[in-house]
């Protein structure tokens, strides 16, 4: 028995192709950057975990009620989350272009860092996700972090 071979024809196409926002690396390290300005206050750093989940909460927009309600304990059940390694990618890519510097398991924003943030708020960039943070992301306790993490992180 003969076997036939097919020859394939290889097209390459210059048309761009598109990458979710989700998968953008500037989009995530803007993420973390407005979660420690935010949520850490005068001190400019926050826990890695806690910056992993915020940046979890922040981006499903669509349940946000629900994190809403677990934080502010109007709900017993405790929502998803989960650990997104595609932030800790996005914080190894903010470490390296120094706008956050990592000590003791927490994230310092440097001057570059607060410098950024600074752009978004002036361009009226990610007010949705900073109106969130500053309404509930302080209310992320080490307690609860626990309870979404079952206590892991």
């Amino acid at each position: 028995m003969m076997i036939e071979k097919e020859s394939i024809k290889v097209v390459i196409s210059d048309k761009a192709y598109p990458l979710p926002i989700e998968m953008r690396p500037l989009w995530r390290i803007c993420l973390i950057i407005i979660s420690i300005a935010v949520v850490s206050g005068e001190k400019k750093y926050l826990d890695v975990k806690k910056v992993n989940i915020l940046v979890w909460m922040i981006i499903r927009k669509l349940r946000w009620v629900e994190y809403e309600n677990y934080l502010l304990g109007r709900a017993s059940d405790i929502p998803l989350v989960s650990v997104d390694t595609a932030t800790y990618k996005a914080v190894e890519f903010s470490m390296s272009k120094n706008f956050v510097e990592l000590k003791d398991g927490r994230l310092y924003l440097s001057s570059k860092g607060k410098d950024l943030y600074e752009v978004l708020v002036e361009n009226g960039i990610m007010i949705d996700e900073i109106d969130f943070l500053k309404k509930f992301g302080k209310k992320l306790s080490n307690d609860k972090l626990k309870g979404l993490t079952g206590g892991f992180l």
